[in-house]
């Protein structure tokens, strides 16, 4: 027979929980969407500044679209930093592995340097549109 009974001390994370792989595991899928999502961008700063309707609603609507956009993605790419440092910290505090979340921070970090490149393209793409088109 299996005993059922659980005591508050059975249920309290332990000193050697498994914090740091699920932080990094996080952190790698959030850093490798901002990655791969990051060229997709650029292209698309390419085809709205080529092809885009340039009525002076359309050019405001993807201004604003572009700057919520690029907040959303740099805020995202600085909460996937957070994770991949916190896994980092609590891995070496407890004596585990630190493949995950390390391999996980220096995406991040190239996912952010990434994003910082698209913004600059895509603010400057529908800026200009704006600046040309928007009255």
């Amino acid at each position: 027979m299996t005993n059922f009974d659980t005591t508050d001390r059975d249920l309290a994370p332990s000193r050697d929980s498994r914090h740091s792989p699920e932080l990094g595991l996080a952190s790698l899928i959030m850093g490798a969407v901002l990655f791969l999502a990051a060229p997709i961008t650029l292209i698309l700063a390419v085809q709205v500044w080529a092809f885009s309707d340039h009525s002076p609603h359309t050019v405001q609507l993807h201004a604003w679209l572009a700057r919520v956009g690029v907040s959303i993605a740099l805020l995202t790419a600085g909460a996937s930093i957070v994770f991949g440092a916190q896994g980092v910290r609590l891995a070496f505090r407890d004596g585990q592995q630190a493949g995950i979340s390390l391999a996980a921070l220096f995406l991040s970090l190239a996912a952010l340097a990434l994003w910082l490149v698209t913004a600059i393209g895509l603010l400057n793409a529908t800026e200009s549109l704006l600046r040309l088109h928007g009255h």
